[in-house]
């Protein structure tokens, strides 16, 4: 079958079977793997010439013989029932979604986020037949997507599905790469995951049905099938399937209705069904549809920086509190009792002699490090160096301050000379074979 590239093309599920229409008094229906075509005569009653209707809209089932041909970008309606499409809102044109993904649950027709003056949205409306207007859908989740228009989505019974989309005019190349799901029934929304790195990279090369559910899809020579249930998108490789586009598919994707170009026309195509097993010629791959959010792509660019400041002046402050109570702890653990084992023998002789005597003068301590042929100031430099190095062991075994141990006086009577005195809070503690 023949059509022009206005045909509109899509498969009813509740009556399982395929619809196309092309012109102005008939249109066509064939139920999967009956190869047979059958045509259906109607009357169109719109309000604006029958091409310009068909520019503005695309057509959605509603019911086993029920069809809306809705507006792209919002407002107008129009019903393909008992034989005759006439106009059926008391809206107007919105040109506030273009891009923007519709579907139809429970009698009532959805649109998501698109593109309108200058902007991308994430306004969410519903056509209610009942009142013939549109209202804006009230959720009752906190979050939602953020403003895109043409994303690949889905629609599994009452589960509506956003996968990417762009956050800008249609003709750019910035791609979302997020995946929601919309639940009709608890009216909220959810985010699962960021979309796989290879479908993301593929979505700029995908020939998209735009604006409706999208099971199955052309990249280049390969068909991407869809399995929002299980997670997973499988790619299959037919180098028939350049010249395919406006593909809709079955129940379960089983089979395909698709149109091909006409090499003798760029303005014909020819209408072909055909199983979906059988354009599966070889299969390139299979992946995850989404994954799970990295903890770290959770925050803004912008907060990194301040959540990098706060980390380092937290671990700043865990490093100082330890620090300083390692410091307490170090200082508490001092002992009272220096043990020999800790100093050299000619330490331990000289700490023990000064003990005995309580103090002494420091001069008296030339003996032990005197030798032949030193002067006198090479002899009090090794004094005060040996003398020094005590205090620091000391200090550093009992935690005391180095200045209050050993402390050196004046003589009372002979100024020149200087007194060394031992700490009484210090002791000796000796081994039992020793005085």
């Amino acid at each position: 079958m023949n059509v022009s590239d206005k045909a509109q093309l899509v498969y009813n599920n509740h009556s399982d079977q395929f619809f196309v229409l092309d012109d102005s008094t008939h249109y066509w229906t064939q139920k999967p793997g009956s190869n047979r075509w059958v045509k259906h005569p109607y009357v169109y009653a719109g309000d604006v010439p029958f091409m310009e209707m068909m520019d503005m809209t695309k057509v959605l089932a509603m019911s086993a013989k029920s069809y809306y041909f809705v507006s792209t970008s919002c407002g107008n309606v129009y019903e393909l029932k008992q034989n005759t499409l006439k106009r059926i809102d008391h809206s107007f044109p919105h040109k506030n979604q273009y891009g923007a993904p519709m579907f139809a649950w429970n009698n009532s027709v959805f649109m998501f986020g698109g593109y309108g003056f200058f902007q991308v949205k994430n306004v969410f409306t519903r056509y209610v037949p009942q009142a013939k207007e549109w209202f804006e859908v009230i959720t009752k989740s906190k979050e939602s997507p953020s403003p895109r228009s043409a994303p690949v989505f889905l629609l599994d019974r009452y589960q509506f599905y956003v996968i990417g989309g762009m956050d800008a005019s249609q003709l750019s190349d910035d791609f979302l790469r997020d995946c929601w799901k919309y639940d009709c029934q608890k009216k909220s929304w959810e985010k699962l995951g960021e979309v796989n790195e290879l479908l993301y990279k593929d979505f700029k090369l995908m020939d998209l049905n735009m604006n409706l559910p999208n099971g199955v899809l052309r990249m280049n020579n390969r068909l991407i099938e869809l399995n929002i249930r299980q997670n997973k998108w499988t790619s299959y490789e037919n180098p028939l399937v350049l010249t395919m586009s406006k593909i809709t598919s079955s129940k379960n994707n089983e089979y395909l209705l698709y149109a091909q170009s006409n090499s003798n026309s760029s303005n014909d195509y020819v209408i072909k069904v055909q199983k979906f097993d059988d354009l599966k010629e070889f299969t390139v791959g299979q992946y995850p549809i989404y994954q799970k959010v990295s903890v770290l792509k959770l925050f803004p660019k912008e907060d990194y920086l301040w959540i990098s400041l706060i980390l380092n002046f937290l671990l700043f402050m865990m490093l100082f509190y330890i620090r300083r109570m390692h410091k307490l702890k170090f200082l508490q653990r001092g002992q009272k009792k220096l043990r020999r084992s800790d100093f050299t023998t000619s330490e331990w002789d000289l700490m023990c002699l000064i003990q005995r005597h309580g103090e002494m003068e420091l001069s008296a301590l030339n003996e032990y490090f005197n030798e032949e042929g030193l002067s006198y100031e090479t002899l009090k430099k090794r004094r005060e160096t040996f003398v020094k190095s005590i205090r620091i062991k000391i200090a550093m075994i009992s935690r005391k301050p180095i200045e209050e141990i050993l402390m050196e006086t004046k003589h009372t009577v002979d100024k020149r000379m200087k007194i060394i005195h031992w700490n009484e809070d210090i002791e000796l503690e000796f081994d039992s074979d020793e005085d």
